[in-house]
């Protein structure tokens, strides 16, 4: 199973410029669990909910503080081509839970999460929707 049989998440993006309190709130509305950094269309990092937690815990002022303080710079990244089961080992070994999914020229188009892989690989059909 590739990576393009997934039913992978639509793309949360922010600039690097979104406060933090935003970012959070945009994925609350959203209902996902990580966003990805952006800027002219070019994936710069990823903030993920762990990232959010971490940054309250350790004192940040969610409102003054940016996304692009604040990042997971130059995420790993996924392909449309890339073998499912390759994804979710490289995904256990690096301790992350969500994977922007880039095209063959780089650009995002989607966030594979561990909630849809494993959904996915419970399904009999490999859905993840």
């Amino acid at each position: 199973m590739r990576v393009s049989d997934l039913a992978v998440n639509p793309l949360l993006a922010v600039e690097p410029e979104t406060s933090l309190a935003d970012v959070a709130r945009r994925m609350r509305l959203e209902d996902c669990g990580s966003a990805a950094v952006m800027q002219q269309g070019r994936l710069l990092g990823i903030v993920t909910e762990r990232d959010l937690v971490q940054a309250i815990a350790d004192g940040i002022d969610p409102q003054a503080t940016t996304a692009g303080r604040f990042m997971s710079a130059d995420p790993t990244t996924a392909s449309p081509g890339d073998d499912v089961a390759v994804v979710a080992m490289r995904m256990i070994a690096l301790g992350i839970r969500h994977l922007p999914v880039v095209d063959a020229a780089g650009a995002p188009i989607g966030m594979l999460s561990a909630r849809g892989l494993a959904a996915a690989l419970e399904s009999p059909r490999g859905d993840a929707g």
